[in-house]
């Protein structure tokens, strides 16, 4: 008989372990197959050892390292990891052996009677009580779901360095566009000096009987209209400043000075699609996250295995401390028991199925993370090319704008162009100028999504000398 028990469990052991992998294997396979290149076509020109320095701007690493030093966000990642390691730390405690130790010093009363008299006597007794309760965790129950927890570490740490990525890119845009934000301020401020000065040669004009009235009341509403837009954009730019100053973890006072929008450096090397998101932290800890969950579905299905406890206590009752620390006074018990639970309501069959279904879910947010992660980056891949063609033409069109422009106000002055023709001119030269400016902003944004999204870098590592 007990041979036929001893056979049933292994073969309820083996099931449950077969069952645990060909689960995990069906769970990879349910993943999105991933190309053995990207659909974009791409060539790049640098290995990336460091973005951050790739871009040539002194101002950037400095702000990046105080973002990384202040960013709230960031602390409250980091404060995520630290408590996920204490409850990693926490859940070896049920595999170990647990020893309490009590003291007690008892009083009795007792009452006696002689000759009529009472009195009442009192005795004491000193008591050490230790004791040991172990759960033996023969089928790997308890340590399965510490190595559950120690997944979550992994996946929260991954959570951090993508938090700490996503500061540092989300920096590097703010300044940019901080800095974008003083050459549209500045072009402004040129375009209402071109309006002023517009006006007092239409004035003059006026005042020799050249020009009519309505070309006064427009060359006058052009510069109104130029002097509300610079208004605007110094708003735009104290904005972009306080945005900037919030996330490196400043006092939003706007006092940071801008700087010039750099060149793009050389387009960074990347990998194939699995080596580059596999890297990725998001992906790290969706993966992390999904071995944790495969952990738990193990560890509620072992839970239908008997429980191996042993308990031991050891006790004294003495009449002084000095005999209740004699160990050859101590009495003990020592029990070990297999218990085999028969019926919970339901409750254990209940808690496998709810594991096995949030696997499910893990699963499903694991695969959108690696679709959503490879569309960031076969966006970024296809912005590269695409917006250095929108720079070319807006480039071409900003210098035939300013020729036309110049041109038109050399006819105006010889009164073969109408002013109507004057205002056009400056107009499409200000839009295509302002266009040409925005377009460096949204190159050098993508590039910074880019390594965002192959997760380059930020800073190059130091080598031992």
């Amino acid at each position: 008989m007990l041979n036929k028990n001893l056979k049933i469990l292994i073969i309820s052991i083996s099931l449950i372990v077969t069952g645990c992998a060909s689960n995990k294997n069906q769970s990879l396979k349910e993943l999105p197959e991933l190309p053995s290149d990207w659909a974009t076509p791409y060539k790049g020109q640098s290995e990336s050892t460091g973005w951050v320095s790739s871009f040539n701007d002194q101002n950037l690493p400095q702000l990046i390292n105080e973002a990384l030093l202040n960013n709230r966000d960031l602390r409250l990642a980091a404060a995520n990891v630290k408590i996920a390691k204490a409850n990693a730390g926490a859940s070896l405690a049920p595999i170990l052996p647990s020893i309490s130790i009590g003291a007690s010093k008892n009083q009795i009363s007792s009452i006696s009677e002689i000759n009529g008299n009472v009195d009442r006597n009192f005795t004491y007794r000193e008591s050490l009580v230790a004791q040991l309760n172990w759960e033996i965790d023969v089928w790997g129950r308890l340590s399965t779901r510490s190595k559950a927890a120690y997944m979550n570490v992994k996946s929260v740490f991954a959570d951090y360095e993508a938090a700490r990525l996503s500061i540092a890119g989300l920096t590097a845009q703010a300044w940019y566009l901080f800095s974008e934000a003083k050459l549209q301020t500045d072009l402004a401020e040129r375009n209402l000096q071109t309006r002023i000065s517009t006006l007092k040669k239409v004035e003059s004009r006026y005042q020799k009987g050249i020009a009519q009235s309505r070309d006064l009341r427009l060359s006058r509403s052009e510069a109104e209209s130029r002097k509300a837009e610079l208004i605007l954009r110094k708003q735009t730019l104290k904005e972009a400043a306080r945005n900037l100053e919030i996330i490196i973890g400043r006092y939003p006072s706007a006092s940071i000075l801008p700087n010039d929008l750099p060149n793009l450096p050389p387009k960074p090397e990347i990998g194939t699609p699995n080596y580059v998101l596999s890297n990725r932290p998001d992906i790290v800890s969706a993966e992390a996250q999904l071995e944790a969950a495969g952990l738990e579905v193990t560890a509620t299905r072992l839970a239908f295995l008997p429980n191996l406890s042993l308990t031991a206590q050891w006790s004294t009752l003495e009449r002084n401390w000095s005999d209740a620390f004699d160990p050859d006074r101590l009495a003990g018990s020592i029990i070990g028991s297999l218990t085999q639970s028969i019926f919970q309501g339901g409750r254990r069959i209940a808690q496998t199925q709810i594991s096995e279904q949030q696997m499910k879910i893990v699963l499903e947010n694991y695969a959108k993370t690696l679709l959503n992660a490879a569309r960031e980056v076969e966006d970024s891949l296809y912005s590269e090319e695409i917006l250095l063609e929108r720079e070319t033409a807006l480039s071409n069109a900003f210098n035939e704008a300013k020729a036309a422009e110049k041109l038109t106000f050399d006819q105006y002055n010889k009164g073969i162009a109408t002013i109507f023709e004057l205002l056009d001119a400056q107009s499409r030269r200000l839009s295509s100028e302002s266009l040409l400016i925005n377009s460096r902003l949204l190159r050098i944004t993508n590039r910074i999504k880019l390594h965002l999204a192959i997760s380059s870098p930020l800073f190059e590592e130091k080598k031992d000398q």
